[in-house]
């Protein structure tokens, strides 16, 4: 058995230990100490109930320092431009959607790059070479350095590191810096194509499957021999459970219990926005009743959990055996995983626009719809995590073109259930579990991580000496920046005068204490010891 060692997880917010809660429990099972922050702590701050009850050495420790003063707005832009440039590639030629998004998030002083929508892969892999030569001429922060040698942890994690301007990056700077091994826990499917590039590469970077492990090579420029691959740890607790009662189930949901139904899954507002869905899914009921083997169908629509206000008020009385539930769910909570697996498993079909739920759906054995509308054509086609889905590259989903043609497939479906099965189970056995549909990712996950954080410390890595000359010259630009807001400047230079005099006392009680005579105590007599004023 591995020594005990200590890991510093650092998430984006808490919403993020939906995808690690299982790691974070074995880890801690085997004796291991976890200590996570977040990066913004409030929000979906529900997450940390997934922590409840769970044993071990387990500490929340809050927020997440993040880099201050001069090098800030340089590190941010120098990010910003990086993260649309990647879409620049001619892979994203079809993906408006996510160029658009990024584009948006372009500092003012790169907003020259926005002129461009496509380039050649040379001049994407030079742009993205020049831009990446900036972020390491960028020090490593002095306070997340001193933050993490606080926590003495054996490794440093971070989840998701790529999105927009990510003060992660400094994490990973800071732990290389001080020569502790450093991992990205990729957490989600989409996380490698539909947000920023990794811009620091850190000692290990863990991915579901081979379709993640080429993109963070080709996209990311990461080395084979740092990227492990362990299957898809957030859909482990899936595999074993078990449905309760299908009469139970639907008489709480509202459902005639001796009949079928079908399950619509909602995405987050960034696939699928409030007002669109509302009325896409209207229209979608409305043609199945045109149907006539779905007229008496039930249908059961979830809300996203993080998509859901829009559907708390929702009517649909005038529509028969249509139930929208629940109205808010709590994703981390035991008894709301349960309730949602109860929907997945007894509905006799799942149809989605382009979410997560359709992925595990395919793990359920529930044969997945989808529609392509204009509507969400930007965040189906136009993203590359959905095409995994489509049935011409090894996927499960059935896809239509139209909203008639869509219900006959689920009459199709209703009349023979069985009917997209062997594709869910293809797909599962290669995106899911790679490593064996009866190996749990989540062992693989933490044996990778004991055994970096095993490995013992790593040679320190901070800005190269060819660099200098770089690093000058973009500090010199933050400095230039500072200027032209006057009360920041003053405010930045105030602090890094009060940092400096206070190393210096630092320094000078270190030279007292080491020049000091030793202290001569008579036996039976206790020394002179000043006391620390309390707070």
């Amino acid at each position: 058995m591995t020594s005990p060692l200590r890991f510093l997880f650092v998430m984006q917010y808490p919403g993020y230990l939906r995808y690690f809660d299982s790691a974070i429990q074995l880890l801690a099972s085997r004796g291991h100490h976890v200590e996570i922050t977040f990066d913004t702590p409030r929000k979906q701050a529900e997450g940390v109930e997934a922590l409840e009850g769970m044993a071990g050495s387990v500490e929340v420790l809050g927020r997440t320092p993040a880099r201050e003063g001069v090098w800030a707005p340089v590190a941010g832009a120098v990010r910003g431009a990086i993260d649309y440039v990647r879409y620049l590639h001619p892979s994203f030629a079809d993906a408006p959607y996510l160029r658009d998004r990024m584009r948006k998030a372009l500092p003012a002083v790169c907003a020259f790059l926005a002129r461009w929508d496509t380039a050649s892969r040379p001049t994407t892999q030079a742009l993205v070479t020049v831009l990446t030569t900036m972020e390491r001429s960028i020090p490593s922060n002095g306070v997340i350095e001193r933050f993490i040698a606080s926590r003495r942890p054996d490794a440093v994690l971070v989840t998701p590191l790529v999105t927009d301007r990510c003060p992660q990056v400094d994490l990973i700077k800071g732990a290389q810096a001080l020569g502790i091994p450093s991992v990205l826990c990729v957490a989600s499917w989409d996380h490698l194509t539909t947000k920023g590039l990794i811009r620091v590469q850190p000692d290990l970077v863990s991915v579901w499957n081979e379709a993640q492990k080429e993109e963070a090579i080709e996209f990311h420029g990461t080395l084979p021999g740092s990227i492990v691959v362990t299957g898809a740890q957030p859909f482990d607790r899936w595999f074993e459970r078990r449905a309760t009662d299908r009469a139970t189930f639907c008489r709480r949901v509202g459902l005639p219990p001796d009949r079928p139904f079908v399950l619509f899954v909602g995405s987050t507002a960034s696939i699928s926005s409030p007002d669109q869905e509302l009325r896409f899914v209207r229209r979608w009921i409305e043609t199945l009743r045109r149907e006539p083997e779905l007229a008496g169908v039930g249908v059961l629509v979830r809300p996203h959990p993080y998509n859901s206000t829009h559907w708390s008020d929702v009517d649909f009385a005038d529509l028969a055996d249509v139930v929208v539930y629940p109205r808010t769910a709590n994703p981390v909570n035991e008894a709301d995983r349960q309730d949602y697996f109860d929907s997945l498993s007894h509905s006799e079909a799942v149809v989605g626009v382009n979410t997560t739920a359709m992925v595990e759906a395919a793990i359920v054995g529930r044969t997945v719809h989808s529609v392509l509308a204009d509507e969400f054509k930007d965040t189906q086609s136009g993203t590359l995590h959905f095409r995994y889905l489509l049935s011409e590259n090894g996927g499960f989903l059935r896809v239509a073109t139209s909203l008639p043609e869509h219900a006959r497939q689920l009459a199709d479906t209703l009349r023979a259930p069985e009917i997209g099965r062997e594709a869910c189970a293809r797909f599962v056995a290669t995106f899911i579990r790679p490593q064996g549909m009866d190996s749990p990712s989540t062992p693989i996950l933490v044996n990778a991580l004991e055994r970096l954080a095993a490995s013992g410390t790593l040679p320190r890595r901070r800005v190269p000496v060819i660099l200098y000359p770089l690093s000058a010259l973009l500090w010199v630009v933050g400095v230039a920046n500072l200027m032209r807001h006057p009360d920041l400047f003053r405010r930045t230079v105030w602090k890094q005068v009060k940092i400096a005099r206070k190393r210096l006392r630092n320094a000078r009680k270190r030279r007292r204490r080491r020049t000091a005579p030793p202290v001569q105590v008579a036996r039976g007599e206790q020394p002179d010891i000043p006391r620390r004023k309390a707070g």
